[in-house]
């Protein structure tokens, strides 16, 4: 027990020394869909992987996630920590003779950012081990959002306007700039199975059949734009080969929402699919009691899971316009001095710009956004009694390419300490395979709650970055059936 104690000390030791050193930022909740305990949140990196929980039944109540990242724009760590949104006095610093709420960082890098937010709704699943099978019902709304290679010269401009006097007269030639993003809510059915179970092996396949309703999405890609800014006021766009749609919840004359179709602007399907390895180092039970509360967790030496995540994508066709500027230039003067109040009046303006037509740039009137498609593996080593790692890497997959959101790449090593009653993790990851970042998490019985940016809380790094998660279940643990009629073959924890 002392060794254990000294574990924990030393792990909690090192965690905290590393907070002064290494900027933390976070994407996959690793809380909630990481252990044993986790319940219906471990279907969210492998479909597979409820199917030997340490939960026969398990209701999530409501969850929450939320993350955004970007590398071009910040609020110093002196300006701002998330606790001052407590404060009823508190105002947003403002910076520069625009009074933006941020600053802008130097240099000539791409600039990128990901945003995936998400409400874990009412869900359950059930767990037959005696048939080897798992379903399950899970119901969410999420937002996903990512924007890569854009150029510090668009960033700049963005920033500071086309005042910006570093930039002017110089010609910038820039190319495959995209961003891409959703909103929208599932509704998707889990079942896992036992594929094959041996004396010390166990394998099992799982697939999450889901159905969309897409509530706004956009993208837009551009292949080429050749521009120079000459003043503050005039700019000459030389070429430009782009497409961009938009989909979204207002009407475009007059900016009131709900727009006239409504809230559900697509429909689309997705699905996940996820197989998992366990290894144990005592033989496994050949023979199975008759009551789905009855069955045994059972430990393993390691667990191996790979996963496909979130393959599909939505179809927009209420709302939805498609625009395509095909090597188009203009020489735009007075470009400061333009007072758009509504989408149409914007779109309009711009189409008529390069075409010499309002409406020639509408090519469609529908577009597909692919969602935020990703390959995962995970494994996790039981070191000793209540100790466990964890990896997991996760590598975008885009399978409609630029007009699809694009899950940032994240790869992380946690250690965990887990009982049924207590569990924490501290997860230490690589965003984008290059930045380090620290997380810290923790359950109390049912109710989970963690970051992995743990300088919004503790001021370790200049605020670019926003992650926390929680959620609620009522679990029922194998080995524990709550009335019963003569002894049962229960669990010791």
């Amino acid at each position: 027990m002392n060794r254990n104690i000294y574990l924990l000390f030393s792990i909690l030791s090192i965690f905290i020394c590393l907070l002064d050193i290494i900027e933390v930022n976070a994407q996959e909740t690793p809380g909630l869909s990481v252990g044993n305990y986790t319940g219906i949140h471990a279907l969210q990196s492998n479909p597979s992987a409820a199917i030997y929980s340490a939960y026969w039944l398990d209701f999530n109540i409501i969850g929450l996630e939320v993350f955004a990242c970007n590398n071009g724009f910040y609020i110093p760590r002196s300006d701002f920590n998330v606790t001052d949104l407590l404060r009823r006095d508190y105002v947003f610093p403002t910076y520069g003779k625009y009074n933006r709420s941020f600053l802008t960082k130097g240099g000539t890098f791409m600039r990128n950012f990901f945003t995936q937010n998400r409400v874990l709704l009412p869900s359950a699943m059930v767990v037959d081990i005696t048939r080897g099978l798992s379903v399950g019902l899970l119901l969410q709304s999420r937002e996903a959002a990512s924007g890569d290679c854009i150029p510090y010269d668009i960033a700049n401009f963005g920033y500071y306007g086309l005042e910006h006097k570093a930039q002017h007269n110089i010609e910038y030639n820039d190319y495959n700039i995209y961003t891409a993003g959703l909103v929208w809510t599932e509704l998707g059915v889990n079942i896992g199975r036992t594929l094959k179970r041996e004396r010390f092996d166990l394998w099992a396949a799982g697939i999450t059949l889901k159905y969309l309703w897409g509530h706004s999405g956009y993208f837009a890609r551009i292949d080429n734009v050749r521009y120079v800014v000459l003043n503050d006021s005039t700019m000459d766009i030389r070429n430009l080969d782009a497409k961009a749609g938009f989909s979204l919840a207002i009407d475009y004359r007059n900016n009131d929402f709900p727009g006239p179709e409504g809230y559900t602007l697509g429909h689309g399907f997705s699905f996940d699919l996820g197989i998992t390895f366990i290894k144990t180092n005592r033989e496994l039970r050949r023979l199975f009691p008759g009551r789905l509360c009855e069955a045994r967790f059972e430990p393993y030496v390691f667990r191996l899971g790979l996963s496909l995540l979130d393959i599909g994508s939505i179809r927009f066709s209420r709302n939805a316009q498609k625009h395509v500027f095909d090597g188009v230039s203009h020489f735009w003067e007075h470009a400061r001095d333009f007072t758009y109040t509504t989408v149409d009046e914007a779109v309009n303006d711009i189409s008529n710009r390069f075409y010499g037509n309002p409406t020639a740039s509408l090519n469609d009137t529908s577009f597909t956004v692919g969602l935020p498609t990703a390959f995962s593996i995970q494994f996790d080593y039981h070191l000793n009694e209540k100790y466990y790692v964890h990896a997991m890497a996760i590598q975008a997959f885009p399978i409609l390419g630029e007009e699809a959101v694009k899950r940032a790449n994240v790869i992380y090593v946690m250690p965990r300490y887990e009982t049924p009653a207590f569990e924490i993790g501290i997860p230490l990851s690589l965003y984008r395979y290059r930045i380090p970042r620290l997380g810290f998490w923790f359950r109390i019985y049912s109710f989970t709650l963690g970051t992995d940016n743990l300088g919004m809380f503790l001021r370790t790094g200049d605020f670019n970055n926003a992650d926390i998660y929680l959620s609620l279940r009522i679990p029922l643990r194998k080995g524990k059936c709550l009335k019963s009629k003569g002894k049962l073959p229960c669990e010791s924890f």
